[in-house]
């Protein structure tokens, strides 16, 4: 295995680890035995598991604003895109088994690296010029079908509501919750 594949596995099992039980539910033990290799080898590409934790926030915002950033290319309008971008924070869920890494990270923030924190931060910002884009796309600003409003704050509401839609299924491993708490965006969404 050469350095960047034992790289890739350690993050891909971290990620893993921590949409599934939080940043604070694993250590580099559970990595060393889902990955095969010793702890000091981990430690050889992490030092120390915020620099782990950090380094999947990095990858996982690139991936997911990669991802967004296509639907432009896949996706023909505005609209269609935001309601893509709800389905892909409920695809995140796995049917209630896991959180998207930016939210379960952000459950335990405090003890958190400021670098780790810094990047969920660059990444929730990104995805609000996201958001905040699209709906000026559909004028938000003025009377159009069901929106009326300020794209940033109808922005800010709706990547809260996509995060905490998420929080209200993971509690109960019901990813029902999640549509019911979206439901009413996406209806309005749907209906333009």
């Amino acid at each position: 295995m050469t350095k960047a594949d034992t790289k890739t596995k350690l993050m891909n099992a971290a990620e893993h680890q921590v949409r599934q039980k939080g940043a604070d539910g694993f250590s580099y033990s559970d990595l060393s035995a889902e990955v095969g290799i010793r702890k000091a080898s981990i430690h050889y590409h992490f030092p120390a598991k915020s620099d782990l934790l950090t380094a999947i926030m990095a990858r996982y915002a690139k991936e997911v604003l990669a991802t967004l950033d296509g639907y432009a290319d896949q996706i023909p309008t505005p609209r269609e895109q935001l309601i893509a971008f709800i389905a892909f924070y409920r695809s995140a869920l796995e049917e209630g088994r896991k959180l998207c890494l930016c939210v379960a990270l952000t459950v335990g923030r405090d003890a958190l690296a400021p670098e780790t924190r810094q990047e969920i931060s660059r990444f929730r910002d990104a995805l609000q010029t996201w958001l905040q884009t699209r709906l000026e796309q559909l004028s938000c600003g003025t009377r159009t079908g069901n929106w009326v409003g300020d794209p940033q704050a109808i922005g800010a509401a709706t990547l809260a509501l996509v995060e905490g839609a998420q929080l209200a299924a993971r509690s109960t491993a019901d990813p029902a919750r999640y549509d019911a708490a979206t439901k009413c965006i996406l209806d309005r969404l749907r209906q333009q």
